[in-house]
């Protein structure tokens, strides 16, 4: 007869907890998944507009808006598909679409990027742009405010719609010679500067010292832009214009230079400054953007972002910070 062995207590107390946490843990693996196997990386589809066709052997660059270094790229297949991999969550990132090949400039795309927030949910994206030159109206050429003008969007905007007119003007002059600027100055105890209507507070060139102008300063410099170099150019303050109306205004070839903010996220305030011989101490935006409104395709509108260059953003959201922003809005027109 076999005499039975007894387990030692210690082993059999670790036997009963895996065995406990097996049960409790369902189908899951009581060992923790590896990070990689983890990521299955976010899958893009780049399409056209309007078509929503698949555009093939497409590259894809991923940018931090933050930081606006470069995350990674990757080439999509024959379908339009590309699957982007090592994305943060909780991150924003501008995905920028461009030919593999730019030997055929027939099919070479103005490439349109769009504003992704990465959520634990992203798992798929799609992708616009254009893919026939010729389907762009406003070819509205790209003009980035950085590095000279780090807080230059609405010159760098305004120079960009009189560029589409076949001017070759340039943002730096602009700005010194037709933007109107007043320092923010200390005076007895009190932060005094100038209406934003009236001026632009500080100097675009400044990183700490910059800050913005609203449409009828902008209004008055493109004006004398246009008289100075002799075109016969008109410049309208389209401010409260709705949605309609801009858009009607773009599809006829117009391009409209509009103010946002930088994210379309509801508008970032902080203590500003008086106003010059005024009692009025009015907020000042931390998030105030300009850019040039240059299509409307598919409920989407498309933008040349002083910042980015062409980016493509939900149209309802596109105009609902516009209104936030005090429907702001200026065209230039023939």
């Amino acid at each position: 007869m076999f005499k039975r062995s007894k387990m030692p207590r210690h082993l059999l107390l670790f036997c009963f907890i895996m065995l406990f946490s097996t049960i409790t843990s369902g189908c899951s693996s009581i060992l923790p998944a590896k990070e990689e196997e983890m990521d299955e990386g976010i899958k893009v589809l780049i399409v056209a507009f309007g078509s929503r066709e698949p555009i093939p052997d497409m590259k894809v660059s991923v940018r931090d808006l933050d930081t606006d270094k470069l995350v990674t790229t990757a080439t999509g297949d024959s379908e339009g598909k590309v699957t982007l991999n090592g994305l943060k969550t909780g991150h924003r990132y501008l995905f920028v679409p461009s030919p593999e090949d730019n030997s055929d400039v027939t099919k070479k795309p103005t490439n349109v990027a769009k504003v992704v927030n990465v959520k634990e949910d992203t798992s798929y994206v799609v992708l616009e742009t254009y893919y026939q030159k010729e389907n762009q109206r406003l070819d509205v050429p790209v003009i980035l405010q950085n590095p000279q003008l780090p807080h230059g969007c609405e010159i760098t905007a305004m120079t960009a719609a009189f560029n589409y007119y076949g001017l070759n003007l340039k943002k730096t002059k602009m700005a010194k010679k037709y933007l109107p600027t007043e320092e923010v100055i200390d005076k007895d105890g009190k932060r005094i500067g100038p209406d934003p209507n009236k001026a632009y507070a500080g100097d675009p060139a400044n990183e700490l010292t910059g800050t913005y102008a609203f449409a009828p300063v902008i209004t008055k410099a493109a004006k004398k832009v246009a008289h100075d170099y002799k075109t016969n150019l008109k410049v309208t303050n389209l401010t409260g214009a709705s949605e309609k109306n801009i858009i009607d205004k773009v599809q006829q070839g117009i391009p409209v230079m509009m103010w946002v903010t930088l994210d379309l996220s509801k508008p970032k305030k902080k203590e500003g400054w008086y106003i010059e011989n005024t009692n009025k101490k009015p907020e000042m935006y931390l998030n105030l953007h300009v850019v040039v409104l240059t299509g409307y395709e598919d409920s989407k509108v498309i933008v040349m972002d002083p910042l980015h260059g062409y980016v493509s953003h939900d149209a309802t959201k596109f105009f609902s910070s516009y209104k936030d922003l005090g429907s702001q809005a200026i065209a230039i027109e023939k």
